[in-house]
C-alpha cells in the first residue's frame, strides 16, 4: 500500500472568541477540501485537571508556565501515584494500574522508578500466557471498565494484554521479548478474524496497540484493520455502531496509509457537523471526546 504526503496546513482564530473559524487544506489523492470549524474546541479544557485536560493546557492552551498549571499538575500527579502498592500495582488490579499508568502518560510523559515498577507488575500479570484464552480472564471488565481511556472492553483477557503493549511501548519497552511475543500472537489473530465485525471492540483495542509501536504500526495486520474499516465505513464518514467513532479517527490519524487517509476525509465531515455549541464533541464524555478529535487534528497538522 502507498503511504500519502500531507499538505501544509494553516489555521485562524476569530477575536470574538464566540468562534473559531477554522481554514484548513486536507491533502487527498483527488485534490484538497477545506473544513471550519463553527466553536472553538479548546475551551473545554480550560482549568480542568483530569490528565487530558492537564495535557491540553500545557502543550495547546500554551499554559505550560503558568503557576496555576504547574499546582493542578502537581496535585493530578500526587492524585495518580496515591495508593501504589510496593510491587509496583495499584490495588493489585491489572484495569486500576492500566488507568493510572495512561494518566502519567498524559502528564508526566516519561519513565520514573515508579512507572517501571508498575510496567514489570502489569506485564507480568497479563502477558503470561495466550492473549486469546477467554477461560479465565484476570479481571472482569463493567462497561465503563475504559472510560476516558483509548480502549474499549471486550474479551477481558485481550483488551487487557492489548492496553498493556500499547502502555509498554510509550514507555519504550517496545523491544522487549515478551513484548514483540504477544504482538505476533496479536497479529497471528487480526489475520484470522479480521473480517468479524462482532469482534470489533477487540479489533480496535489491537489497532490502538499496534499504531504506537514503531514495526508494527507498519506491519499486514495494521493494514487489515485500517482496510476493514474502510470497507464498512458509509458515505456520510460514519461506521457501524460497533466501532468507537471518535477512538477511531483519532487512530487513523496517527496511520499514514491511503486507505486511512480517505477515511479520515469522509469523518471530518461528521467531525464538522456535530460539534457541540461549546465547542465538544459527544453525547457524553465530551472532554475526552473533544480531547481525541483534537489530538487528532493536531496530529494531522490541522489546528
Amino acid at each position: 500500500m502507498e503511504r500519502v504526503t500531507f499538505s501544509s496546513l494553516y489555521a485562524t482564530e476569530n477575536k470574538s472568541g464566540k468562534k473559531f473559524v477554522k481554514s484548513q487544506e486536507i491533502g487527498r489523492e483527488d485534490g484538497t477540501e477545506s473544513l471550519t470549524l463553527r466553536y472553538n474546541p479548546f475551551q473545554i479544557f480550560q482549568g480542568s485537571k483530569t490528565p487530558a485536560g492537564l495535557y491540553a493546557r500545557q502543550k495547546w492552551l500554551g499554559e505550560s508556565d503558568t503557576p496555576e498549571l504547574q499546582n493542578d499538575f502537581h496535585e493530578t500527579v500526587l492524585s495518580l501515584m496515591k495508593g501504589q502498592s510496593g510491587d509496583g500495582s495499584w490495588t493489585h488490579s491489572p484495569l486500576e494500574s492500566i488507568r493510572r499508568l495512561f494518566g502519567l502518560h498524559l502528564t508526566l510523559r516519561k519513565r520514573t522508578e515508579e512507572i517501571d515498577k508498575a510496567l514489570g507488575w502489569l506485564m507480568r500479570h497479563t502477558l503470561n500466557h495466550n492473549p486469546l484464552n477467554q477461560s479465565a480472564p484476570i479481571e472482569l471488565l463493567p462497561p465503563d471498565a475504559f472510560q476516558e481511556l483509548p480502549f474499549t472492553p471486550g474479551q477481558p483477557h485481550l483488551s487487557m494484554v492489548c492496553a498493556t503493549l500499547f502502555l509498554a511501548t510509550i514507555f519504550q519497552k517496545e523491544s522487549e521479548p515478551i513484548i514483540i511475543d504477544h504482538y505476533s500472537l496479536l497479529s497471528r489473530w487480526v489475520a484470522e478474524d479480521a473480517g468479524d465485525i462482532e469482534e470489533w471492540s477487540d479489533k480496535n483495542n489491537a489497532l490502538r496497540s499496534f499504531i504506537v509501536h514503531p514495526k508494527y504500526s507498519e506491519e499486514p495486520a495494521t493494514m487489515t484493520l485500517v482496510d476493514s474499516l474502510d470497507e464498512i465505513q458509509d458515505l456520510s464518514g460514519q461506521w457501524p455502531a460497533q466501532i468507537p467513532f471518535f477512538q477511531t479517527i483519532n487512530a487513523l490519524a496517527h496511520v499514514r496509509l491511503n486507505s486511512a487517509h480517505r477515511q479520515w476525509v469522509k469523518a471530518l465531515m461528521v467531525l464538522l457537523n456535530t460539534q457541540n455549541r461549546d465547542g465538544s464533541w459527544g453525547n457524553d464524555d465530551h472532554e475526552w471526546n473533544t480531547f481525541l478529535v483534537v489530538h487528532a487534528l493536531k496530529n494531522k497538522g490541522c489546528l
